[in-house]
């Protein structure tokens, strides 16, 4: 069996003598990808198309000796076109670099002229550290969205529903009478109500009339980092009435057709802990890829 790796190389290097294949990459403002940890531009590639599927590089390392060698799993150099809220606002090149100095850098290709995208991102600061990431980059020319994904009001049967998988997953989400640690005296079992659930977003597709909607629990006590009930949760609503829980801690980066191929992929921004990165939904949502960035 070949190793993992040298079975990537082979079969990017098959998709590329046949024709460009679509890649989906992410501009960082502060991402650098140099190799020198000073928060330059980047652009991080994220997920490749192999035959009807979107797959991702996944390129972990777990020691310093394989972040020289990981970087041979990316192309050496890309041509992005930078897409804003659907238009284009900068093309660059972006190299991949001779070795990767930290776990956050992997999969980042440095841009070679910084200072035409200086400004095109908000840049970390002491309030705002993990500022979220909407600028696309794809290796093609241009990028639609042709299932016209918009933020739209809800329908309250779909937030009613929405309400109703969320008790679901969560009957009674771990709080505290009060606010204080949350050591085992205090930390119990809860019962929430609707009415601590508030909507912070809601999408629709005006082609497919797929919806979005994105929530949150209130109400948390505890001392510390919330809970997984007590942060955003996204759902998507079939035109059915169909409701599939999408992820937490998720900021939507875009919605666009990366192939090519006349339908729409949406890319989130997974964010918080040490183990963020990006979730890939398409095919109506019944696929998904991920590609995950290790901080530590």
């Amino acid at each position: 069996m070949k190793p993992r790796a040298l079975t990537l190389l082979l079969l990017l290097s098959t998709l590329t003598a046949s024709g460009q294949r679509p890649i989906i990459g992410i501009f960082e403002s502060t991402s650098s990808g140099a190799g020198d940890n000073l928060g330059k531009p980047g652009v991080r590639v994220l997920f490749y198309q192999s035959g009807r599927q979107w797959r991702s590089y996944n390129a972990t390392c777990q020691d310093e000796a394989c972040l020289k060698t990981i970087v041979h799993l990316y192309p050496p150099v890309t041509t992005w076109t930078l897409i804003k809220q659907g238009k284009p606002v900068a093309k660059v090149a972006a190299t991949t670099p001779t070795a990767y100095h930290s776990y956050s850098e992997i999969g980042v290709q440095a841009i070679t002229n910084p200072a035409a995208v200086l400004h095109l991102e908000t840049r970390r600061t002491p309030n705002n550290p993990d500022p979220p990431h909407a600028i696309l980059a794809t290796n093609l020319t241009s990028l639609t969205d042709p299932d016209n994904w918009q933020p739209a009001a809800v329908f309250p049967l779909d937030l009613t529903h929405v309400i109703q998988a969320f008790h679901k997953l969560y009957p009674h989400p771990k709080n505290c009478t009060q606010n204080t640690t949350n050591s085992p005296s205090n930390y119990h079992d809860s019962t929430i109500s609707d009415s601590q659930i508030t909507l912070d977003s809601s999408y629709l597709s005006n082609k497919t009339n797929w919806r979005m909607l994105q929530i949150t629990l209130g109400g948390y006590l505890c001392d510390g980092p919330p809970d997984d009930a007590y942060v955003d949760h996204w759902f998507a609503i079939s035109p059915t009435g169909e409701v599939h829980h999408l992820g937490r801690l998720m900021h939507l980066a875009g919605a666009a057709d990366f192939a090519h191929e006349g339908h729409s992929e949406l890319l989130f921004q997974v964010q918080g802990g040490n183990e963020a990165g990006y979730k890939l939904f398409y095919d109506n949502f019944s696929h998904q890829a991920q590609d995950t960035v290790t901080y530590h």
